[in-house]
């Protein structure tokens, strides 16, 4: 039995319901001197796990669960590579961990289906972004999210900078030149005696639209990412005015990508990431309330139930903290109470979402002072 490194999420093993199913989050820290806290913390955990699993199955059964468990907990080079969380979860046969930059509460869980609310918040709402890097007389792509970035590495045929776009085009004769890096291909950087003549505003409009139409034609009509402008303010003003690419959004990051210091620029896209959701969640808890005088949403769990297996749910809504005991009847399509404390007894919420990601719903964990009703939980159905 081996264990895999993930970043995308929901894998498959997450949805699939393979009998005893272990749930681990705990804290961690990427200072490596904490690790040896760290597999503290980690070791609790797996004793907390291993007396749950014995209450159902034999020691034989869960020997090589345990076993390599164990061998994550003395292995210094697996703690020395953390981040801010871990989420582990695991059958007896099967192991997938997430490294996550978002300190988690210490729990494990053994159960019929994944304690998954945790990770789902995580990676809720999580978009994607292309960036522009836009310089006077180059520019750079790349792609990623407040989780991370990484280059779009261009062919070394296209053309980049303001001279190899232009040619001979433009006019150089009150402008001096110096070096530029960061483009992966030379270039100029400009300096200018004075305020910009005509036709140096001429030549920058001329770049930015070729600049404007790459990044349409080959990377937001593919891709079609939300594209994030990374410039200086009075290049944001021109390229805007002249920009036919309607994937830029009206939120720019301000300044040169190449000055930008380790994580900054993931902290910048969280900014707007974190502003985007906020108006998605808005504007869904706004229609599930116009839609429940139509009977067209509801926070009745067995309604809510009944339209979920039937996949005629669009949005569900899921309080983060609340746990309801119990479990959805598949015959009867109707929630059936539990007791927690029994491992084969799950949290009707986590069924939800189990079910809501098997349907391609939306699903949006929220606090209780932002859920849209008093129940734990509520859902857009589909019409």
């Amino acid at each position: 039995m081996e264990y895999t490194i993930e970043t995308e999420f929901p894998n498959k093993m997450i949805l699939a319901k393979e009998g005893p199913c272990l749930s681990l989050y705990m804290p961690t820290h990427r200072n490596i001197f904490r690790s040896n806290k760290d597999s503290l913390v980690f070791k609790n955990l797996v004793k907390e796990a291993e007396s749950s699993l014995e209450q159902v199955y034999s020691s034989k059964d869960i020997h090589s669960l345990i076993s390599l468990l164990n061998q994550i907990e003395d292995n210094n080079e697996f703690w020395k590579n953390s981040l801010d969380g871990l989420a582990i979860f695991a059958t007896l046969d099967k192991m997938i961990i997430y490294r996550l930059e978002k300190e988690l509460q210490p729990i494990a869980i053994v159960s019929n289906s994944f304690h998954i609310k945790p990770i789902i918040e995580y990676y809720q709402g999580l978009e994607t972004f292309s960036i522009l890097a836009l310089e006077a007389n180059t520019f750079a792509l790349y792609e990623g999210n407040h989780l991370g970035v990484k280059p779009i590495e261009l062919s070394d045929d296209v053309d980049v900078t303001l001279s190899e776009v232009l040619g001979t085009q433009h006019t150089e004769s009150f402008l001096t030149r110096g070096s530029y890096g960061g483009s992966g291909k030379e270039g100029s950087t400009f300096h200018g005696h004075g305020g910009k003549s005509d036709d140096e505003k001429i030549d920058e409009e001329k770049y930015f639209r070729y600049v404007d139409r790459f990044v349409l034609d080959n990377i937001s009509k593919n891709a079609k990412y939300p594209l994030v402008l990374v410039t200086h303010k009075e290049h944001d003003f021109v390229f805007r005015n002249l920009s036919n690419n309607p994937y830029l959004l009206d939120e720019s990051i301000e300044g040169s990508y190449s000055d930008f210091k380790k994580d900054e620029m993931k902290i910048e896209l969280k900014r707007i990431f974190v502003r985007r959701f906020s108006a998605k969640v808005n504007k869904a808890i706004e229609k599930y309330n116009r839609l429940k005088e139509k009977e067209l949403s509801s926070d009745q769990i067995n309604v809510l139930l009944k339209a979920l297996l039937k996949g005629k749910v669009d949005t569900v809504f899921i309080e983060k903290d609340l746990i309801i005991p119990g479990k959805i009847n598949l015959e009867t399509r109707k929630f059936v109470a539990g007791d927690i404390s029994n491992p084969k007894i799950d949290d009707l919420l986590e069924d939800i979402i189990q079910q809501a990601l098997l349907t391609n719903s939306k699903i949006y964990i929220l606090s209780a002072d932002k859920m849209p009703s008093k129940s734990g939980v509520a859902a857009i159905f589909r019409y």
